[in-house]
């Protein structure tokens, strides 16, 4: 059970970054075949588990407005809770909801049968990396906490370079290197195999956006705890949303009661009293106007 959040750090550096250090702007990940299934087979139980994820899209939702978007495309957009959002606040626009997973996809749609007639809500199974939409053709674009799970991060900022109109604002939350820290160190004292998803740094993040041409660029950088009673609590949190272990050096097979039972050991001993085990999620949130 998810207890509480609390936001520790965070800066903000406008126009882009200069660093004089050479990052690692490409992850390995694993064919995106596997990371559709994943995440589709989570799509029925997804809403009661993503408490994480809305709270992060509500983040996203309080700096900008869509009233006068005409365009908008939600990328990565799940079971719909963004896409839902832009269309109350404005239902005048034309909404389109893409994700790579299509049982998502299916599961957003069937969940505003009742009102399509509506709202103009369109859903297209597309890659984040190869967007399938002509130049300059969105006023808006959304994107919570999904190219993370890209590898080439500097191929889906060109892309939504591509097809955002002159003007136009995307706004995006993603995940980086410090996610999970403290069950990567817990797992790390059993053995030297990759548990724990593998996200690129803030640094690696920003490189890749700054080859692109967009007229500004914001960024707001935090360390957000959330605390957790056990660690099923978190695990089965991060298996409902289908967030497995996407990365490759991941170890094969079972593993093992003994090392579970250590990793439980490791990992409970982190409780603060009153409070829970804190564990960090380490967010990026981007504001790009082209």
């Amino acid at each position: 059970m998810l207890l509480s959040v609390v936001l520790t750090t965070g800066k903000r550096i406008c126009d882009g970054i200069q660093s004089d250090n050479k990052v690692n702007s490409i992850q390995s990940l694993p064919d995106k075949t596997r990371i559709a299934r994943s995440f589709g087979l989570a799509a029925e139980k997804y809403d009661q588990y993503a408490h994480l994820q809305r709270d992060i899209g509500d983040k996203l939702f309080a700096g900008f407005s869509a009233e006068n978007a005409k365009d908008i495309l939600d990328l990565g957009s799940g079971t719909g809770y963004c896409a839902s959002k832009l269309s109350l606040e404005n239902p005048f626009a034309t909404v389109i909801s893409m994700d790579l997973a299509e049982a998502m996809l299916h599961f957003a749609k069937q969940g505003r049968q009742l009102d399509q007639d509506e709202l103009n809500q369109s859903w297209l199974c597309g890659d984040a990396e190869h967007l399938p939409f002509s130049h300059d053709s969105f006023d808006l674009v959304v994107s919570n906490l999904t190219i993370q799970w890209c590898a080439n991060p500097h191929q889906v900022f060109k892309e939504l370079f591509r097809v955002m109109k002159p003007g136009a604002e995307a706004w995006v939350s993603t995940f980086a290197e410090k996610t999970l820290v403290e069950l990567k160190e817990s797992w790390a004292t059993i053995d030297s195999y990759r548990h724990v998803n593998n996200f690129l740094s803030c640094d690696s993040i920003l490189q890749s956006l700054n080859a692109q041409p967009f007229s500004a660029i914001n960024h707001f950088h935090s360390q957000e705890i959330y605390f957790y009673d056990s660690l099923g609590s978190l695990t089965g949190e991060l298996k409902g949303i289908g967030a497995h272990n996407q990365n490759a050096g991941q170890a094969s097979g079972l593993t093992g009661k003994t090392k579970l039972r250590k990793l439980k050991q490791d990992f409970e001993k982190k409780n603060i009293p009153g409070k829970g085990i804190p564990v960090t999620y380490d967010l990026v949130l981007l504001h790009l106007v082209k």
